[in-house]
């Protein structure tokens, strides 16, 4: 039996925790139909927080700076949400007031070094790890290289990248077309260029999708859980 291909872009950010969720949902998709569908996975780059400073924030201080002091009573209620809503999928989620908020620019970097060897799932899901379990800084680039090495990219090619200009203008381009194709939260996932699915959807609705076909891509009548630019969740 000849498998259908599905290209399948997914925006993110590390800072995301609806798109760790999201990914984790697509994924136990395309395992309940692995005999019928073969997916082309690529993952593309939205930062929800471009301006913040190269050595982030910490948490609490960001939404407090962002949202006043009376978001301070709402976070545990959205921590336990999230938190919950990760050990579904397999997640461990491990929020804390002093967790950095990230600049993610050169993490998106690395995202996108790591396609060229063939290992961008691998790469996007550490970082997701290190960030949301192991709460560590993803604006560091000696940590960024850490686990871009541990996943299979080659240490010399790791050395001066981050320094250098690689990878910049292939970033900016993404979130330019997220910007023009009306993407404002991720996660969000461009089906075949056909279908925008937004938010950390249930794997039921990633197979309903699967077996749709369209000319353009179309904002389905669909509504899942994601965080938008500046970070609300």
């Amino acid at each position: 039996m000849t498998k259908q291909k599905i290209k399948i872009d997914i925006f993110s950010d590390i800072n995301c925790p609806w798109c760790y969720v999201g990914e984790r949902r697509l994924h136990k998709a395309l395992e309940q139909v692995r005999n019928q569908y073969e997916a082309e996975i690529t993952f593309k780059a939205y930062e929800l927080n471009p301006n913040l400073p190269q050595e982030g924030l910490a948490r609490l201080d960001y939404f407090k700076g962002n949202y006043g002091e009376q978001i301070v009573a709402q976070l545990p209620a959205m921590d336990q949400r999230m938190t919950e809503a990760g050990a579904g999928e397999g997640i461990e989620f491990n929020f804390s007031d002093s967790m950095p908020v990230n600049n993610t620019f050169n993490g998106h970097r690395l995202i996108w070094l790591a396609e060229q060897y063939g290992v961008q799932h691998e790469v996007a899901s550490a970082l997701f790890k290190a960030y949301f379990t192991d709460n560590r800084p993803m604006n560091d680039t000696e940590v960024l290289k850490e686990i871009g090495i541990a996943q299979g990219i080659p240490a010399e090619r790791l050395e001066n990248f981050f320094e250098g200009e690689e990878g910049k203008k292939e970033v900016r381009e993404m979130e330019a077309f997220a910007q023009s194709a009306g993407i404002t939260g991720v996660p969000a996932f461009v089906i075949n260029d056909q279908y925008l699915v937004s938010g950390a959807q249930p794997a039921e609705t990633f197979l309903n999708v699967f077996q749709q076909v369209a000319p353009a891509i179309q904002k389905l009548d669909l509504e899942g859980n994601s965080c938008e630019i500046g970070g609300v969740c």
